[in-house]
């Protein structure tokens, strides 16, 4: 056997055993991609439903937020009205009263004077 056929044999053997790793390899990745089909399957089916009620709930929270919003205003809105209702009340019932406690005193001191006379 010369040189060449033995060099024309090891190339040949190590070439089946490259195609034999290789087909091995391939035979791996296609178990691998159909176990990830049947997992973006999985996904597909928890992530539609999950994703479809995130939605359904983020728009009930914008109602909300609005709701809130129109309340916030609505009390905001009393406030002032109530603050208004106070100072009108306020600006009303000082001027007489400081005016009757003047009056009630000034009696007293009338009366004071005319029983100590």
């Amino acid at each position: 056997m010369s040189a060449l056929e033995l060099l024309t044999v090891i190339i040949s053997v190590l070439a089946l055993l490259a195609a034999m790793v290789l087909a091995i390899l391939c035979f791996r990745l296609r178990g691998l991609a159909v176990d990830l089909a049947a997992a973006v399957e999985a996904f597909e089916a928890e992530a539609i439903p999950a994703a479809e009620q995130l939605r359904i709930v983020a728009e009930s929270a914008v109602h909300d937020v609005a709701r809130v919003e129109a309340l916030l205003d609505l009390s905001e809105s009393i406030g002032t009205r109530v603050d208004s209702a106070t100072d009108a009340t306020y600006r009303a019932l000082t001027s007489p009263i400081i005016k009757g406690v003047a009056i009630a005193s000034g009696t007293r001191r009338a009366a004071g004077r005319l029983r100590g006379s």
